[in-house]
Order: structure tokens, then sequence, then C-alpha cells
């Protein structure tokens, strides 16, 4: 058993050279483990004197088992993560078919892109907002970009892509619309600098009544949307 042993380690060295063999020198190589076990018992019983041979293969066969799983499973993972893209969503919040997040809560993209949305609290209205529709009330609610990695992110055109739904009614907001305070606040640069953190507060008009703001945006194009839901009581 013990020249068996070590006659299928080499065969397990040798199926192990190409990715087709790889499967096959995993089981070459068990076998030759199991082989140079049996031979180093027969040796202790005094049946044989393969002891050398029987201890390379055991030791060869188990090390191109070893060595072949995980290649194989290296090789697995990496099929299943082929479609994989820097601006996935990594955290909750998908815009279709996953939870919407809440105040607070942050969506994290694979590339390290943070984005946190804050709590919509009630402020006066505008200065200058020719959006204002009657009885309308102003909420304010945070964004905060935070890039976490070594390089910079080229924002979307004017630094988010948003979509805004007011509830219930599902109605689209017209405003606020005040230069008045956009020439005093500032707003998203054109490229997250690595590590920038960067905090703007936005602003919906919203009608009595209204309890919730469906909040959907994306940083930069061709990223996933991600999905917050405010309340507005």
């Amino acid at each position: 058993m013990g020249m068996a042993a070590l006659g299928l380690a080499v065969m397990a060295v040798l199926a192990s050279l190409t990715v087709i063999g790889i499967p096959f020198a995993i089981l070459i190589g068990l076998a030759a483990a199991i082989c140079g076990l049996i031979g180093r018992g027969r040796v202790k019983r005094g049946e044989t004197d393969e002891g050398g041979p029987a201890l390379a293969g055991l030791i060869v066969g188990t090390t191109v088992a070893v060595v072949c799983l995980g290649l194989t499973a290296w090789f697995v993972n990496g099929l299943s993560h082929l479609h994989d893209r820097p601006e996935d969503l990594v955290s909750k919040g998908a815009k279709y078919g996953g939870t919407p997040l809440a105040a607070g809560q942050t969506a994290r993209y694979r590339d390290g892109l943070r984005v946190t949305v804050g709590k919509a609290r009630r402020v006066p209205n505008l200065p200058g907002d020719v959006a204002l529709g009657k009885d309308e009330l102003t909420y304010e609610f945070a964004v905060t970009y935070v890039n976490d990695q070594k390089k910079s992110v080229r924002l979307a055109s004017n630094g988010i892509d948003m979509e805004q739904k007011v509830l219930p009614g599902n109605l689209t907001p017209a405003g606020p619309m005040s230069p008045t305070f956009d020439r005093k606040n500032p707003w998203f640069p054109d490229d997250l600098a690595p590590h920038q953190k960067v905090t703007v507060k936005l602003h919906v008009n919203v009608p009595p009544g209204s309890t919730d703001l469906d909040f959907t945006c994306s940083p930069t194009d061709y990223r996933d949307d991600a999905h917050w839901v405010l309340s507005l009581r």
C-alpha cells in the first residue's frame, strides 16, 4: 500500500497542473492519503516495510487535495461575484424589491461610498421661494456623502440624482425654488475626494396632511438607487 500511495500522490500532482485536472487531483490525492494511512497501519503491525513511501504518499496526497480544494473554492467564489459592480448596493435600501431605509440610516455601496439621509423636520418657508403653493409646509433634511476609498468619485449632474414623492397621494413636489437660499448655502461638489465627507440640506414643500416623503437618490450615474421613507409627522 505504501508504493500505491506514493504512485497515487505523484498522479495527483500531475493532474493538479491543469485546470481540467484539478477535480481529479482532489480525488486522487484523497485516495493517496487513504492508502498512505492504511500503509502506515500495516507498517506498525509489521506486515510491510514500505513505511517511507506510505508516509510520502500520505503527506503529498493530503497536500494536493487541500490545495486543490482551496483553488476550487476560490474559483467558485469568483464566479459567484463575476457580475458584481463597485456601484452595487451592499446594504438594505434598494429601490426595487428592497426594504426602504428610515431617517438616519445609511446606504452602503461596494466601492466604499456611503449615503445617509437624516430626519425631515419642519422649517419656515424659504425666503423668495417662487414654487411655494398655498398653505404648503416646508421640511428640511440632510443628505451626507462619505467617500470611504482612496480615489475620487465623480458625482452625478448637480451632485445628486433624486426622486421625491409625497405621501399619501404619491405627489411629486414642485419646490422649493429659492435663489436667495441657494446663493447662501453650500451644495454638492463635482467630485468627492478620497475620504471626503459632504453634507447638504435639502428642502421639500408639501401640502397640509402629508405623512411621509418617499425619497430615492443616487450620488453618481449608473449606480443603484437607494430608497428612504422619511416621516413628516
